[in-house]
Formats: C-alpha cells, structure tokens, sequence
C-alpha cells in the first residue's frame, strides 16, 4: 500500500460513501485523466483511436452503468446490451435521417429515445426484483435483437445489415468510421 487514511476522518455518511473517500485517491485519478486526455490523442495512431479505444471506452460506460446500478441499488440487469443497441440505432438513424443535425443533438435525442425505450420496458417490471428482475431485463435484451434483426429499417435495408454513417465534423475536424475511412 502506497499511503494509507491516517488523519482523514469522515463527519457524515455521504462522505463515508463518496466515490474517492482519501482525497489524494481523487488528485490521482484526475492527473491519470488529464494525463491520458494529453497523452493518448498525441502519441495514438487515427486506427488505434477507431478500433481499440472507443470500443473501450463504450464498453466502460456500460460497465459503469452497470456496476452503479449493482452496487448502488443491488439489482441485476441482463439487458444491458439491449439498451446500448438501442442508444446506437437511434444515433444512427437520427443522423442518416437528418444529416444537418448537430451531433451533440444527436446524441441528446438518442439518448432521450433509449430514456423512453427504458422507461417503456421498466414500468412493467417496478414490482419485481431479484431473479425475477435479470430475467425480465434479459427478455428485454432478446426482444431488443429480435426487433432489430426483423426489421430492415433499422439498419437502411442493406443485404448484408452493414450499415455505415454518413462523416460527421466536430470542432472542424470531419470524423468518418465506416467502409469509406481512409487507412
């Protein structure tokens, strides 16, 4: 161990229950952000960006929203993946749909669209909880992949359901994933 809480006290529960309770816990992780804020933007190729960091990083959103949810409310949610399809399909087709939009609108949009989408799966489920809540969470994940493989509207009616996104720029820079980035 590195340094140890000696001489920090906590008056109140809240700050029994912080999420960095040591206060250098909290100067460390910001410096590891702020370090990897700098560092992995300047020293990372645009392939390294696109097919390793921000799959890493949705999926740690994810984990994040999960572990919270867990932890914080003791519950257990199978339809995780569900929910993260849903939020990824309402971007998409928000933004093949209306491709003057503003990403961050977007984004705020898709996000409202799966806030419903949770909201509609979650009223039927208030009372339950337990084991009874992973399954219903994991019939909504089924139900989710179900919907969006019937469906050939949620993926432009492409033979093969390869969709691709139109380029999109934030702060001038024109960010294109896809088949038609360049190398």
């Amino acid at each position: 161990m590195l340094y140890r809480e000696v001489g920090q006290f906590k008056a109140s529960y809240a700050a029994d229950r912080a999420i960095f309770p040591i206060r250098q816990d909290r100067w460390l992780v910001l410096a590891a952000l702020a370090a990897a804020y700098l560092m992995i933007p300047a020293v990372s190729s645009e392939y390294w960006l696109l097919t390793i960091m921000i799959p890493f990083l949705v999926y740690a959103l994810a984990a994040l929203g999960l572990s919270l949810l867990t932890g914080y409310a003791g519950q257990v949610s199978l339809g995780t993946g569900g929910f993260m399809a849903v939020g990824a399909f309402a971007t998409y087709k928000l933004a093949t749909a209306f491709p003057g939009l503003n990403i961050v609108i977007v984004l705020m949009l898709a996000g409202l669209i799966t806030a419903g989408v949770g909201v509609l799966f979650g009223f039927p489920s208030l009372r339950i909880k337990g084991f009874y809540l992973a399954v219903a969470t994991l019939a909504a994940q089924f139900f989710l992949i179900w919907l969006f493989n019937k469906f050939a509207w949620f993926y432009n009616y492409s033979a093969s359901g390869v969709i691709s996104a139109p380029p999109r720029a934030v702060f001038g820079h024109v960010y294109v994933t896809g088949a038609e980035a360049d190398p």
